[in-house]
């Protein structure tokens, strides 16, 4: 991530922001602008299908990678996610690679009247 629109934020307004980011896998019911095409790894060493392994806390790097991307970008969401996964043995050991993408957009604002 670029250095710049987080560094005047306290650690709580930051993540105040990247929680009101949105991250879909389809898209939204509002207008918007797209702004790019933005990707996302990581590499856990973990059994994604253990019954003890939360899933979600998997792939909460992934997801907040591409909530700080939107975030550099003053977007309001990341729509039509993708997410894949794959087991690979790296440096001797079993991990799960994850590789999402999805398209950033900014909310457009509508009046009428």
């Amino acid at each position: 991530m670029r250095k710049g629109k987080k560094d005047g934020l306290s650690a709580e307004e930051l993540e105040n922001r990247l929680s009101s980011i949105t991250l879909s896998t389809g898209n939204v019911n509002k207008k918007y602008i797209v702004r790019d095409i933005v990707f996302a790894t990581d590499r856990i060493e973990t059994d994604l299908f253990s019954p003890d392994v939360n899933a979600n806390e998997v792939f909460s790097g992934v997801y907040r990678q591409l909530k700080e991307i939107a975030f550099e970008y003053e977007a309001d969401a990341v729509i039509n996610c993708h997410f894949e996964e794959k087991y690979v043995e790296y440096q001797g050991k079993w991990v799960v690679e994850i590789f999402a993408y999805g398209t950033v957009v900014q909310f457009t604002q509508t009046t009428i009247g």
